[in-house]
C-alpha cells in the first residue's frame, strides 16, 4: 500500500508544500479553511488522508506525454542512431530546474476515539467479468488477465456509458451510515473539475426507492454483507468517453488535539481506470441504433472487406480491423484525446466532435495523426498502400514512432473503421466507384478543351477536377440535434480521413448526413456539397475558343457516383471460399451492399434532376451557365468497351459507333489510345494509340473499331491498382446543315491480380500449432521476382516481409506456414499479403475458430 496524506489544521497558515515520493509513500501538507462537505458551517479544520494500492500503469496523461517522448527515441534509431545517441538527442531539451525537496513531514498521529470512528477501504471488486459481459466489452483483450513481455497484466474494466455498473466495497469494519458518510468520485485527465463534466462526486442513495436518471451519475446500495457493500453506479447517457480514474471517500467527525471539532476525510483511489466508451445499445445515447443486430457488424465485427477497382470490375479486399486487439482501445483514446483541449474535455462526449476529430487525427496532414498520405507512386521511404492487409499494425505504429507512412483513401477509411468501432460509434467502410473530386465548390465537374486539328485537346492548367476510379470514406451511426429537424434523428453520417481538401482549415471531412446529401441540400451539415458532388455532380465540358468565350460541348449527368458499395452487416468475417475467380467474384457481389440509392435518387429521375438542381442553387461558387443551354441531339452515338481479363493476358477494347440517321456520315479521323492511370484519375504517358482514318457510316449503319493491348505493351507501364485509362476520339464531318461533331468517350479498366488461397482447418486450440497453405498461380510469361510475404492475423503471431524464392513463370507459389494460436477467439482469423516487383497487392484470408 501507498498514502498520500493532506492535513489541514486550523491557525497554521496559507501556505501549500507537495512532496514527491518517499519509497512507496507519498507524504504532504495542505494547510486550508473551507466548508463542511454537506453542510453550511464553517468547520475550524479538517484532515484529509489519501490511500490505495499502487496503480498498475500510469495515469492516461502520463502514457500520452511518454508515447510523445518515444516516438523522438524510436524515430532517432529508425535514423541509424544509437540508443545512447537517442537519449543524448532526447536530453538535449533542458528540463525546468526542480525545487529542493524537503524532508517528509510525520505521518500524523490520531486520538485512539478518532482511530475507532474511521473506515477504510481495503478493495474495491469491479466485477470486472460480469461488468463487461453485460456491457457488450468483453471481447476487448484489455478486460481478461493475460501476459505481455512474459508478465501477468491484471482484467481491466471497459463499460458503456448509460448503463450501469456492479461493484463492492470492501471495508475494515462493517459499514454504518450514522457513523461514516460514503461518496463515489469519477475525474477525467489531469485537471478534473465539475464544471468541465470531468469530475463527478456523490452520494450512495439506501433507500432503494431512487430511480436513476440518464444524464446523470448515481448509486443505489444493492446489499451489505459483513464488511462488503455491494453497489449499482449509473454511468450518465452523456458522460465524456476516456479512462476515468475511481475514488471512494469515508468521511466522519472527530476532535483535534485542542479539543476542536474537525472533519477526518479518507480518499481511497483504485489502482485502475475506468474506461467508458458510447453506448449504441443504449436509448439515450445519440449514438442509439434501433436495429440492435445491426451492431454485430457495425461495432463487434473484427473482420471486414473494403470495395476497390471501377464499378465495371468491382473487388473486395479483405481487412483486419481488429479494434479488440490488445492496446487498440487505448491508442485509440489516445489518438483522438490529443485532439482535444486537455482542460477541456467535454467536446469528447460528443460523437459529432469525436467523429470529426477521428477524421482530423487519422490523416499527418495537420498534426502527428496516425497515416501520411503518398499518391506519387514512390514508396521507398515507407510501406506501399497496397501492401497493408489490417488496422493494428499501422496503428500500433504509430503508437510507438508516429506517423505512418504510407496509405490513401482505403486505408484512411479502415483505421476509421477501427478507431470508431473501438470507442463505440456504429461505423462502416463505403466505397464510391467513379467518385468526383470538386476542387472549386461548383458541386460540377468541369473540364476544358480547345479545338485543335478536329479533335478536342485537354487545357491541363484548368482541369483541376478530377473524377477517381474509387474512393473510400466511412458512414458512422448518431443523431444531429445540431441540425434541422428533417436531420436530426439519427442517422448515417460521412466522414472521410483523406486529406483531400480542407475544411475550416483542417484536411477533415464530415459529418454530414447522408439524408441531405440526397437531397442537394448542401448547406446542412459539415462539407456536405464536397460529398454531394463526389456521388452526384454532373460532368461538364466546356470548349473555349480564341477570345475566350466559351460553350458547353457536353454534359454527362449519370457518369460519377456508381455502385457505391461496403459489407452486408452479417456479422460474419468476409471469407472467399473459393480459388476461382468467376465464384469468388459471385461471393464478393452476393456479400456487398449497395448504398447508391441512400445518396442520390434513381439515375435520371425528374427527383434526381431535383437533386442537382438543388446542390446548383446551394453550391458556394456555381458556373452559372452551366444549366442554360440546352442539351445537344448528337446524329452519331458512340460507345466504349472492353474485355475483363487477367493481368498478362490481351485486352481487346472497341469502340462502337451508331449513326442514327438516315443520311451517309464521314468520320476522316478516329483515335483509340490507352495510358496508365492512378486510382486518383491522373493518367500519365500514352503506351497505346490506334489511328483509323476516312471511315463512313451510312445511314442506320452501327460499326465497331477494334484494337487490342498486349501484355509486352502494358505491363511495364502499369501502376497502383493496375489501371488504365482508355480515350476514343473522333471528328465527324458536317453534313447537309447537320453541324460537325467532335467527340470523346473515356472509359477505364482495370487488369484483374491473382488472389492468394488460404488453406486451413476450421478450428484449432488456444497453445495449438496451426498449419496454413497459401498459394497462387502466377499469370505472367514471367518469373516473380524479388518476393516477400506478410501476415497479419486476430489470434496468431504476426511477420512482416518475409522472403520467398521467386514464383516462376506460369507457375504456382505455395507455401506452408505453422503458427501458434495465442488466445481463444471464435471469430480468429489470418491476413496475407504478397509483393513482387512484376505484380504487387495480391492477398487472401482466412478465418477459423480458436478455442481454450
Amino acid at each position: 500500500m501507498y498514502a498520500r496524506y493532506k492535513q489541514s489544521l486550523a491557525g497554521k497558515g496559507n501556505t501549500t508544500n507537495s512532496y514527491p515520493s518517499y519509497g512507496e509513500k507519498t507524504v504532504g501538507f495542505n494547510k486550508k479553511k473551507g466548508k463542511r462537505y454537506g453542510s453550511k458551517d464553517a468547520p475550524p479544520s479538517y484532515e484529509n488522508l489519501y490511500y490505495g494500492n499502487k496503480r498498475k500503469k500510469g495515469y492516461s496523461w502520463e502514457r500520452l506525454r511518454n508515447m510523445f517522448k518515444a516516438w523522438k527515441v524510436n524515430r532517432a534509431l529508425k535514423a541509424g542512431k544509437d540508443g545512447k545517441e537517442a537519449n543524448d538527442e532526447k536530453e538535449r531539451t533542458p528540463s525546468p530546474a526542480r525545487p529542493e525537496t524537503p524532508p517528509p513531514p510525520p505521518k500524523p498521529v490520531l486520538p485512539k476515539e478518532d482511530l475507532a470512528k474511521e473506515l477504510y477501504v481495503k478493495s474495491v471488486d469491479l466485477h470486472i467479468k460480469e461488468n463487461t459481459l453485460e456491457h457488450r466489452t468483453d471481447e476487448y483483450e484489455c478486460t481478461r488477465e493475460r501476459k505481455v513481455n512474459d508478465k501477468v497484466v491484471p482484467a481491466e474494466l471497459v463499460v458503456r456509458r448509460g448503463d450501469n455498473i456492479k461493484m463492492t466495497i470492501t471495508f475494515d469494519r462493517p459499514y454504518d451510515k450514522e457513523k461514516n458518510e460514503l461518496l463515489l468520485c469519477f475525474t477525467l485527465g489531469e485537471w478534473a473539475k465539475p464544471s468541465g463534466g470531468t469530475k463527478a462526486q456523490f452520494e450512495i442513495d439506501e433507500s432503494g426507492k431512487q430511480k436513476f436518471t440518464p444524464d446523470q451519475w448515481g448509486a443505489t446500495l444493492q446489499s451489505k454483507s459483513g464488511n462488503d457493500v455491494t453497489i449499482l453506479v449509473h454511468i450518465p447517457a452523456n458522460c465524456i468517453i476516456g479512462e476515468w480514474n475511481f475514488y471512494v471517500k469515508t468521511k466522519c467527525e472527530g476532535k483535534d488535539k485542542d479539543g476542536n471539532d474537525k472533519t477526518i476525510i479518507r480518499q481511497y483511489e483504485q489502482e485502475d481506470d475506468i474506461t467508458i466508451l458510447f453506448n449504441p445499445w443504449c436509448p439515450d445515447d445519440t449514438v442509439y441504433m434501433p436495429q440492435t443486430e445491426l451492431l454485430d457488424e457495425y461495432i463487434l465485427n473484427e473482420s471486414g472487406a473494403v470495395w476497390r477497382g471501377n464499378y465495371t470490375q468491382p473487388g473486395a479486399k479483405e481487412w483486419n480491423f481488429g479494434q479488440f486487439q490488445a492496446g487498440i482501445l487505448e491508442i485509440a483514446l489516445m489518438l483522438v484525446t490529443q485532439g482535444f483541449d486537455p482542460c477541456r474535455l467535454k467536446p469528447m462526449s460528443d460523437p459529432i466532435k469525436v467523429s470529426r476529430m477521428i477524421a482530423k487525427m487519422v490523416n499527418s496532414s495537420d498534426d502527428f495523426g496516425v497515416l501520411t498520405g503518398n499518391w506519387s507512386g514512390d514508396y521507398s521511404e515507407g510501406v506501399s498502400p497496397s501492401k497493408w492487409v489490417g488496422s493494428v499494425k499501422i496503428l500500433k505504429q504509430w503508437f510507438e514512432s508516429g506517423p505512418v507512412k504510407f496509405g490513401q483513401c482505403w486505408v484512411f477509411s479502415c483505421i476509421t473503421t477501427t478507431v470508431c468501432r473501438a470507442l463505440g460509434i456504429p461505423c462502416r467502410t463505403v466505397t464510391n466507384f467513379a467518385s468526383a473530386h470538386d476542387t472549386d465548390e461548383s458541386n460540377c465537374i468541369e473540364k476544358y478543351f480547345k479545338p485543335v486539328g478536329g479533335v478536342d485537346e485537354e487545357i491541363e492548367h484548368m482541369n483541376s477536377d478530377s473524377v477517381w476510379n474509387f474512393h473510400v470514406w466511412n458512414e458512422v451511426w448518431f443523431a444531429r440535434p445540431d441540425l434541422a429537424p428533417e436531420f436530426s434523428e439519427p442517422g448515417w453520417q460521412v466522414i472521410d480521413a483523406t486529406p483531400q481538401e480542407t475544411s475550416e482549415g483542417q484536411y477533415t471531412c464530415g459529418p454530414c448526413p447522408v439524408a441531405a446529401v440526397r437531397k442537394g441540400l448542401c448547406n446542412f451539415g459539415f462539407d456536405t456539397g464536397f460529398v454531394f458532388s463526389e456521388v452526384n455532380a454532373d460532368k461538364i465540358h466546356w470548349r473555349i475558343h480564341p477570345g475566350d468565350s466559351y460553350e458547353r460541348i457536353k454534359m454527362e449527368k449519370d457518369s460519377v457516383g456508381k455502385c457505391i458499395s461496403t459489407k452486408k452487416p452479417t456479422g460474419q468475417p468476409f471469407k472467399y471460399k473459393s480459388k476461382k475467380y468467376h465464384e469468388r467474384k459471385i461471393y464478393s457481389e452476393e456479400q456487398r451492399e449497395d448504398l447508391t440509392l441512400a445518396y442520390k435518387p434513381k439515375e435520371g429521375s425528374e427527383e434526381e434532376r431535383e437533386t442537382v438542381m438543388n446542390a446548383h442553387k446551394t453550391a458556394r461558387f456555381p458556373v452559372r451557365k452551366t444549366y442554360l443551354e440546352e442539351e445537344k441531339v448528337e446524329p452519331l452515338q458512340f460507345s466504349l468497351s472492353f474485355d475483363d481479363v487477367m493481368i498478362g493476358e490481351k485486352m481487346a477494347v472497341r469502340f462502337t459507333a451508331k449513326n442514327a440517321g438516315s443520311k451517309e456520315r464521314k468520320i476522316p479521323i478516329l483515335v483509340l489510345s490507352a495510358s496508365p492511370q492512378a486510382y486518383t484519375g491522373h493518367h500519365t504517358k500514352i503506351f497505346h494509340r490506334k489511328l483509323f482514318s476516312d471511315q463512313v457510316l451510312a445511314g442506320n449503319e452501327e460499326k465497331v473499331f477494334e484494337t487490342v493491348l498486349e501484355p509486352a505493351e502494358y505491363l511495364e507501364h502499369l501502376v497502383d491498382q493496375a489501371l488504365i485509362s482508355i480515350v476514343a476520339t473522333a471528328y465527324v464531318e458536317p453534313c447537309d446543315g447537320e453541324p460537325e461533331q467532335i467527340v470523346r468517350e473515356e472509359a477505364d479498366a482495370r487488369f484483374r491480380r491473382p488472389d492468394i488461397d488460404v488453406e486451413c482447418p476450421d478450428e484449432t486450440k488456444c497453445g495449438e500449432n496451426t498449419t496454413f497453405v497459401v498459394s497462387f498461380d502466377n499469370p505472367l510469361d514471367k518469373p516473380l521476382t524479388c518476393c516477400n510475404i506478410s501476415m497479419e492475423s486476430i489470434g496468431f503471431k504476426d511477420f512482416d516481409d518475409l522472403p520467398v524464392v521467386d514464383v516462376p513463370a506460369k507457375g504456382t507459389y505455395r507455401q506452408e506456414f505453422t503458427l501458434p494460436a495465442l488466445k481463444a477467439k471464435k471469430k480468429a482469423a489470418v491476413y496475407f499479403s504478397f509483393d513482387s516487383k512484376e505484380i504487387a497487392d495480391i492477398s487472401g484470408s482466412a478465418s477459423l475458430q480458436i478455442n481454450p
